[in-house]
């Protein structure tokens, strides 16, 4: 056996039953070859470090070849994000994305083998250990034996992690926390016990405090736009053919922007329909695609299942004025066919089975099944806790586990008014605007009532020396943390607390932090009204006022009747189970420019485009859930639209986009990913353009719409594990360039116009501090994108052949002379080849090194510059 054969292991065939052995290990040769080639990024590094095994094979019929993700191994260990993409054609490496770990010292590294070790004992005594240290619930419950639910399954495995020039040992461990919506991945030493990583898998979509104020919004309720169905009618219907739905149905984005209507299960893509798993029929909301619910108490598991019977109608009122409990069956029944929808939309576009989708069972087709969403409506609303509030989330962990999408209660309209007055007589009726806790009371049924007395100190934040007894306080806003104010207040003997900004500037937002010591309610009034009783106390006047907050008396916005935050949601999971091992490789930890909310909002704004929309039609993001008309605002620093009068967004604007949580600076998601979004939205309106406008992307696969929406699909599958905003832009280029790169041009003025031109650099990918500020801005394409006249007529002069070619090529000229410069660019626009050379009666260029792949060549001389296309096909 040759040395270079010894480098890779054996493919696990398991997952990836729709490839014949022969092909897999036909596949290990080629990319075995490969990085020993000149072609590999990996052509100096050490024996040892080629070591890989096959960790995915996905067919892609866009691409038209398979796609690889190669899992780079040390002693038959993974090597913890070693991951690297490869794309198969024609039996050669079309494309490879190049990953592995080189920089270690492998007499640093444990030399332990795998079969040295045994992983359930190793597992067995770290596990306690990490949940006392991490300080993640305890539970009997746990277990590393999987079952059907998946629900208290501990997933493990070995895992080498790259740190400080050697490998650590360490033990992986993925599960769910028990009664929460974390889904930890942490990594354990397995010689000394220590966590040396903690993150979370679970994608929060809570936005930061002052992102939105709709709870004191004082404009009216949308009014619901449907013709109610005559129950008398429907439920008369018998043996349907199929299930139906009373749904929102795709484009429609939510209620405020259009009608229910009756719908058919499609069994286009689920042959089988939505309500069997291949092995079980239901006459619930549940199937092979997802598992809907609601979940009062977030026990992640069901505390009510919609069930149309056997005659599988889903035909329920609906009036989102009213209280909650008349039409529960009607939101359960949305969720349930949003995400079915979803599902199918996706699946045409390459989220299918060996694409690690989320499927119960998967017919043989590859990929390892077992995992359909769940997908858990009004979650956590029966705590009542305000921490269960205005979110959103999705678990995605690794193919073979079920992922979980929880859709919160959203703060209402119009709440009722919280402060009453009651003297003195020219305060009697007034309204004022109040923002609401998230610690102490969630709900205050009894009225409070008393006299509001001013809190000395005035900022509340020493103890209180004066006595507030059956007081309700009056605390000026700033110095220390809402709680200190509030507890202070507490121990002072008042009921209540009213807090007032003391600047204009202070936003009018839920007032934060968390004390579970804290029993007395509080709400955060505004600047203008806090003068109007801070004057009246001053001179002397007696203010008595009533404070209530009966939540049960609330007209909540129930966010699963919001198709567009559905899409977002389930687009975290496409986008994480799409990019490198498909469930941690989009993580702020290892990327301050993590994307994940920037596809999931373009995804959500393609599956609502309306049939009359336009470029001009300018978007904005959850407008249902933020209370308002679909022209709205939205959640995000602007709306989505190419007019830069309306969204003037850029790269460089990314720079400084942080927050503070748990002390911690980090990266603001939102708004990263918005800038994202924005960019692959003027990508979408540019192809458009060029092949035309389909709000249904299943119907024309041929427009503008649904070119767009398959290449940034198959970008996601190309792109580098935790990738910057530089290399999700190469990732699109490079799918455009496999299928000829006839729109390359158009893709790079488009990112261009928004900073993300030729020479725009993401810096540091982890850190804080400098390493968010870093990102540098460009505005520039690819010289050949900007031809002049004199290049288009220069390029009617020269000869570039063979083209295709291998490893050589000819140039030559009839009127060029002089030497010319010659330089070769690849598709990402780095320089590759800089030669110069006579081309008057032809010359040879040596290309034997340069990939397969397109490249441009340019040519400078004094006559001018040319730039041409060269495809290198070996």
């Amino acid at each position: 056996m040759n040395k270079k054969s010894t480098t890779f292991k054996a493919l696990t065939l398991c997952g990836f039953l729709a490839f014949t052995p022969l092909s897999a290990q036909n596949y290990e040769s080629l990319i075995s070859d490969y990085l020993y080639s000149t072609s590999s990024k990996l052509k100096s590094t050490p024996f040892a470090n080629k070591e890989f095994t096959i960790s995915n094979i996905d067919r892609s019929e866009s691409m038209k070849g398979d796609i690889l993700q190669v899992q780079q191994t040390y002693n038959s260990i993974p090597v913890y994000q070693g991951i690297s993409t490869f794309l198969i054609k024609n039996n050669q490496v079309e494309y490879a994305n190049e990953n592995f770990v080189s920089n270690f010292d492998a007499s640093k590294t444990s030399k332990k083998s795998k079969s040295s070790i045994d992983e359930e004992k190793v597992a067995q005594s770290l596990f306690p250990k990490l949940l006392a240290n991490a300080k993640i619930n305890s539970s009997s419950s746990y277990t590393f034996t999987k079952e059907n639910d998946n629900k208290n399954y501990v997933d493990k495995k070995l895992i080498y992690l790259p740190k400080d020039n050697q490998l650590i040992l360490a033990m992986e461990f993925d599960f769910e926390e028990v009664n929460t919506s974390n889904y930890w991945h942490i990594l354990v030493d397995i010689e000394t016990g220590e966590i040396l990583l903690k993150e979370n898998l679970t994608v929060f979509c809570k936005f930061d405090n002052g992102t939105f104020s709709h709870d004191n919004h004082s404009h009216g309720a949308p009014t619901l736009l449907e013709n109610k169905i005559n129950r008398a009618e429907t439920n008369n219907i018998k043996n349907v053919a199929g299930a139906k739905y009373n749904v929102f149905a795709f484009p429609v984005e939510a209620p405020t922007f259009g009608n229910r209507a009756i719908v058919s299960e499609d069994r286009t893509i689920s042959l089988d329909g939505w309500h069997n798993d291949g092995t079980t029929s239901y006459t619930t909301t549940r199937g092979n695609n997802v598992y809907a619910y609601e979940d009062l108490m977030g026990t992640n598991s069901p505390s009510y299942i919609t069930d149309a019977g056997n005659s599988l109608l889903f035909d329920y009122p609906l009036d989102i004025n009213s209280t909650l409990d008349t039409y529960r069956d009607a939101v359960i029944t949305n969720l349930f066919y949003a995400n079915n929808r979803i599902h199918d939309v996706f699946y045409k576009f390459g989220f299918t089975e060996t694409a690690r989708n989320f499927q119960q069972n998967n017919y043989n087709k590859g990929g390892r099944g077992n995992d359909a969403v769940l997908a858990e409506a009004r979650d956590s609303h029966g705590r009542n806790d305000s921490r269960y509030l205005n979110n959103a989330n999705f678990a995605s962990p690794a193919d073979g586990i079920n992922p979980r999408m929880q859709m919160y209660l959203w703060n209402p309209i119009s709440p009722p008014q919280r402060i009453s007055f009651n003297a003195p007589s020219d305060l009697v009726g007034l309204n004022m605007q109040t923002r609401t806790a998230n610690f102490g009371p969630y709900s205050t049924v009894t009225p409070v009532i008393g006299d509001l007395v001013k809190s000395e100190p005035a900022n509340g934040c020493t103890t209180f020396t004066n006595d507030l007894t059956d007081k309700i306080a009056f605390v000026e806003r700033g110095v220390c943390n809402f709680t200190v104010k509030v507890k202070n207040a507490q121990v002072a003997g008042a009921k209540a607390v009213i807090v007032y900004n003391v600047d204009e500037s202070q936003g009018h937002v839920q007032m934060g932090s968390t004390d579970d010591t804290i029993i007395i309610p509080s709400a955060l009034i505004t600047y203008q009204d806090g003068q109007r009783l801070s004057s009246a106390l001053n001179s002397g006047t007696t203010i008595n006022l009533t404070y209530q907050d009966d939540k049960s008396k609330y007209i909540w916005i129930d966010s699963s009747l919001d198709n567009g935050m559905i899409i977002h949601e389930y687009g975290h999971g496409i986008s994480i189970r799409l990019t490198g091992n498909g469930f941690n490789c989009l993580n702020s930890n290892q990327s301050n420019e993590q994307m994940g909310e920037g596809w999931s909002d373009f995804f959500a704004l393609m599956l609502t485009n309306r049939p009359e929309d336009d470029a001009s039609v300018a978007r904005g993001m959850g407008t249902f859930a933020n209370a308002e008309q679909p022209n709205g605002g939205g959640i995000r620093p602007a709306k989505y639209s190419p007019d830069f009068a309306i969204n003037d967004y850029t790269y460089g604007r990314t720079n400084g986009m942080t927050i503070i949580s748990d002390g911690v600076t980090r990266s603001n998601l939102h708004r990263i990913g918005f800038v994202w979004a924005t960019m692959l939205w003027d990508l979408h309106w540019k192809y458009v353009d060029r092949y035309g406008y389909s709000s249904n992307v299943l119907s024309n696969p041929n427009s503008g719409s649904a070119k767009v929406l398959q290449l940034v699909m198959d970008g996601l599958k190309l792109q580098s594990c935790n990738p910057t905003f530089i290399d999700g832009r190469d990732a699109i280029l490079k799918a455009d360039e496999i299928n000829g790169g006839v729109d390359r041009c158009m893709i790079w003025e488009t990112f261009a116009k928004r900073g993300l031109g030729i020479k725009a650099s993401a810096g540091e990918k982890t850190g804080v501090g400098t390493a968010i500020n870093d990102q540098v801005e460009d505005f520039t394409v690819p010289a050949d994108c900007s031809l002049s006249t004199q290049e288009v007529k220069l390029n009617s002069d020269i000869n570039v052949y063979p083209n295709p070619a291998k490893n050589e090529v000819t140039i030559s000229s009839k009127t060029i002379k002089d030497k010319v410069n010659i330089q070769i660019f690849d598709v990402t626009g780095r320089k590759v080849l800089d030669e110069t050379k006579v081309i008057f009666s032809g010359s040879n260029l040596d290309t034997s090194k340069l990939t397969n792949g397109v490249y441009i060549i340019k040519l400078d001389s004094k006559e001018g510059s040319s730039s041409q296309k060269l495809i290198i096909k070996k």
